[in-house]
């Protein structure tokens, strides 16, 4: 197998990578069904630049695996960079997979050096799916340590009755009412979300156009079923529940049927223990069962006290997938210049006209 050629990404790029990414999902199963639609949505991102974060290995006119880094906005105080990686499974050697990683970390760090400087810590963040044991295992040879596990759960709607949910009804807030997201809100969830995570590890303030973009502005989000709790005032957001739902997911689901994910949730702290999620869960819950979905799914971290008290459970979620959190500190001061590869024969260059965002 002859040497691959590496160059960083360009839009144009994203069916090929789709083709790529549609050989991982065969042979990993991890339900990342992206197309070339969904690639180009990530790719325009705030905080990713193709051209400085990105570095992908061609055989030929074909990428053989990528890695895409994503910046944050603000440091608290570490810099969380997300980087995003596949390997085709025929060139999954570890010459290849070491070599993507080393790239990867070298791009992270020049595009933390332009952001924040030396003087603020900076790590990679990575998850690995439990089926794919063998980026696992590359990332614990590059250094990156596994620093905490996820669930993903389903929650079977056609069986679901009042029944699986605990017995005592939330007391909710005087004058407090559960409503449908308006667009009209956007801005007050928005300060919420803020206000509910500030502190919390790995958590940092998001800009209007970082929360537009991945959250309410999704083409994939569900207003009609995302809930807000509002306060009596109609001014303040007190708990809400925001669903999303992609067109390729329910394949893998037993039985198939329509899947509508619990994306983002929280509840204002100085509500905590009073049932407020309850409430709003169970009546997305209730409320997607009547618009015909077949399965709610959701990914909780094992850390998350809720998870860890059986509360997804005894609402009749079960546990279908397992993905690892890994986590690389990175040094942020240069150790000498890097090499640069030419593009390979047969793959456009960065220079072919397409925006690199």
């Amino acid at each position: 197998m002859s040497e691959p050629g590496w160059r960083p990404l360009v839009r144009a790029d994203a069916p090929r990578v789709a083709g790529l990414l549609a050989a991982c999902e065969a042979a990993d199963r991890t339900g990342d069904r992206r197309g070339a639609r969904e690639l180009l949505d990530d790719w325009a991102a705030p905080g990713i630049d193709l051209a400085a974060g990105s570095v992908c290995a061609w055989a030929g006119p074909e990428p053989v695996a990528y890695a895409v880094t994503r910046a944050r906005e603000h440091a608290d105080p570490v810099h969380e960079m997300v980087l995003d990686l596949a390997a085709h499974p025929a060139h999954r050697t570890r010459d290849v997979l070491a070599r993507l990683l080393a790239r990867s970390r070298r791009a992270a760090a020049r595009r933390h050096r332009e952001r924040f400087g030396d003087g603020t810590p900076l790590e990679l963040h990575t998850r690995t799916h439990g089926h794919q044991r063998w980026l696992a295992e590359a990332l614990d040879a590059a250094g990156h340590r596994r620093a905490r596990g996820y669930r993903g759960m389903r929650l079977d709607l056609a069986a679901h009755e009042p029944a699986h949910a605990p017995a005592a009804a939330p007391v909710l807030p005087p004058g407090s009412v559960l409503v449908p997201f308006e667009d009209r809100h956007d801005a007050a969830l928005l300060t919420a979300r803020n206000a509910i995570f500030a502190g919390h590890p790995g958590s940092v303030p998001m800009t209007p156009a970082t929360w537009r973009h991945a959250v309410t502005g999704n083409p994939y989000f569900r207003p009609c079923s995302s809930f807000l709790l509002l306060s009596a005032d109609g001014r303040q957001v007190l708990c809400y529940l925001l669903t999303t739902e992609y067109p390729t997911t329910g394949a893998g689901a037993e039985g198939g049927g329509r899947e509508l994910y619990l994306a983002n949730a929280g509840t204002s702290p100085e509500l905590h223990g009073r049932g407020l999620y309850r409430a709003v869960i169970t009546h997305t819950l209730a409320h997607a069962k009547r618009l015909g979905y077949r399965w709610a799914v959701l990914d909780v971290d094992d850390t998350n006290a809720m998870a860890v008290g059986g509360f997804y459970e005894r609402l009749g979620a079960r546990t279908f997938r397992t993905w690892t959190g890994h986590v690389l500190s990175v040094p942020t001061v240069p150790t000498g210049p890097a090499r640069v590869a030419q593009p390979p024969n047969g793959a456009g260059a960065a220079g072919d006209g397409s925006p690199t965002t």
